[in-house]
């Protein structure tokens, strides 16, 4: 089997990406403990400490950024795709009997299927769960029935 099609990575397939691959993702609670620390840090050098009072805002800083990365982190998550130089570039996906390779202006990666431990279908596509703990999604949108089978086939 050979397979080749290209899209483009945007906003919307990141959206889509990150919305199925929360399906799979270990929900990790927010660092409460750790946002109390550092404020209740901050509180005592403003309080006990003569000439620190830049440290103690930094703290608080330090707290609220940790605060806002929970809140926001599906928001943050996709900034921080929006922003990388692959953004907004055409993608080629290569499906294989090796495995799935991709292709853009900026990286070349393989992935092999001996490096798939498992293959879950969602509602808008594939996720490749992986032997290193990882997970890979493809789109249904930029594959064919016959590949999804194929894909599926691998890991049976």
């Amino acid at each position: 089997m050979h397979f080749e099609t290209e899209f483009l990575l945007d906003r919307k397939h990141l959206e889509e990406c990150y919305d199925q691959s929360l399906l799979f993702s270990k929900n990790r609670p927010p660092r409460i403990k750790l946002m109390t620390l550092l404020v209740a840090a901050a509180v005592l050098i403003l309080l006990f400490g003569e000439q620190q009072d830049i440290l103690a805002y930094f703290l608080i800083a330090l707290a609220l950024v940790e605060f806002m990365s929970f809140r926001y982190r599906r928001a943050w998550w996709l900034s921080r795709q929006v922003w990388s130089r692959n953004s907004g570039n055409i993608i080629k996906l290569i499906i294989d009997d090796k495995g799935i390779k991709t292709q853009s202006l900026y990286n070349n990666s393989q992935l092999l299927w001996s490096d798939v431990a498992e293959v879950a279908e969602t509602e808008k596509g594939l996720m490749l769960l992986l032997k290193n703990g990882g997970h890979n999604y493809l789109s249904k949108q930029n594959l064919t029935r016959e590949v999804i089978d194929f894909i599926k086939q691998q890991k049976q």
